[in-house]
């Protein structure tokens, strides 16, 4: 504890964190959220996913418990990447897949924190992030994105994507 407050940690993930995460992934997941105010997040990652990939999880940590996490690649979405019309150029980016913070920790820079720790790995490298608009948009998380930087530089559209119709998101990047 550092002045009243409890101390964060971001690192990279640990085998033992799949459990938190994967609580996280589906704590968050539109079907589970009611208050969607905040953010939702499309999929639930599997716990076997996890595991097998953890090392591309980062995480954040609070008096041992993990409040939140990113996952990313180096891989491009192309399946994504084809049903996008860019407007900028995205060349030498590191993808972000999911970022996600628990209800209760939402608010105290954890999503920032967890951006710039990534940042700071790839340190010549920019961030793509999707965000959805439609069918329910993501108020919440495009409002985060550009707030911390994050400019719109694609749209992606496909007629049925993960269960929703006339699906749309934001391309957004941070330089």
């Amino acid at each position: 504890i550092l002045g009243g407050k409890l101390l964060m940690i971001i690192e990279k993930a640990k085998k033992e964190d799949y459990i938190s995460i994967y609580n996280i992934s589906k704590e968050l997941n539109v079907k589970y959220n009611t208050n969607k105010e905040n953010g939702v997040l499309l999929r639930i990652i599997s716990k076997d996913y996890i595991v097998n990939n953890i090392e591309e999880f980062l995480v954040a940590r609070m008096d041992e418990s993990i409040v939140g996490f990113l996952w990313y690649s180096t891989e491009y979405p192309k399946d994504m990447l084809a049903h996008t019309e860019l407007v900028e150029d995205i060349d030498n980016c590191i993808y972000c897949e999911q970022i996600a913070v628990k209800k209760e920790f939402q608010g105290q820079h954890i999503g920032e924190d967890l951006y710039r720790f990534l940042k700071n790995i790839y340190k010549r490298k920019g961030i793509i992030v999707f965000v959805n608009i439609a069918p329910d948009g993501n108020k919440a998380s495009l409002a985060f994105h550009t707030s911390i930087g994050f400019k719109i530089v694609g749209e992606f559209y496909r007629e049925d994507f993960c269960g929703f119709n006339d699906y749309k998101a934001n391309l957004l990047k941070l330089e």
